[in-house]
């Protein structure tokens, strides 16, 4: 079925580039579009994305009246087009994420954290940078260890976060696990389960949208 909300998005980006919007259009039919408890069939998501295999690209191609190493090209400048995540994985995956949370206009942020120490500090992550924070803790042995509190945009921020990391259930030491066990938590939540690379820069670069 095909996704009206990732189209109806796509053909309102100013994208002039005739084969790019034609490339992008294609893979906003194809977007995932799954059920979310959370979300009201009016909503838009604010992140939207698909995985293509490479096996499919010939095909697609043809419908956009390119040869399928000129999609691909269009894939890669992608990004340089509109905000979003084109990952080309060496297992024939493409990993495709977009959506308004990339495109709105810039808001006004607050400086860069320190984030070797304390906190709270902001996630960036689409749909749950409004009230999701992390930082440093200590338990009473003097150990330290991370933490995050993960709260979805649409969710009620008074309400029990959606996901606490927290000890006993996740011992965490530094950021790169941190990230690990974010990607692992809020995959269920996603259209595309997000890698950690990609949550480890939500921790820890701010958005160029922010300004």
């Amino acid at each position: 079925m095909v996704n009206r909300h990732a189209v109806a998005y796509v053909r309102g980006l100013d994208i002039a580039d005739e084969a790019a919007r034609r490339v992008f259009l294609l893979l906003a039919e194809r977007t995932h579009a799954p059920g979310d408890r959370y979300r009201r069939p009016e909503d838009v998501p604010e992140v939207m994305g698909l995985e293509l295999q490479d096996a499919d690209i010939p095909v697609l191609a043809e419908r956009a009246g390119l040869d399928a190493e000129e999609f691909r090209r269009q894939l890669r400048g992608l990004k340089q087009q509109v905000r979003m995540d084109v990952l080309e994985h060496t297992d024939g995956i493409w990993e495709i994420v977009y959506g308004p949370s990339y495109t709105r206009p810039p808001k006004p942020r607050p400086a860069e954290p320190d984030l070797t120490r304390g906190g709270p500090h902001p996630f960036w992550a689409p749909g749950w940078e409004k009230h999701s924070t992390w930082g440093y803790e200590s338990d009473p042995s003097g150990q330290i260890h991370l933490y995050a509190q993960l709260i979805h945009n649409q969710d009620d921020p008074d309400a029990e976060p959606r996901i606490w990391i927290t000890p006993p259930r996740y011992i965490v030491q530094n950021v790169d696990e941190l990230a690990d066990v974010i990607a692992a938590a809020i995959a269920p939540y996603e259209p595309v389960a997000p890698p950690a690379v990609v949550v480890k820069r939500w921790l820890t670069v701010r958005p160029m949208s922010w300004g």
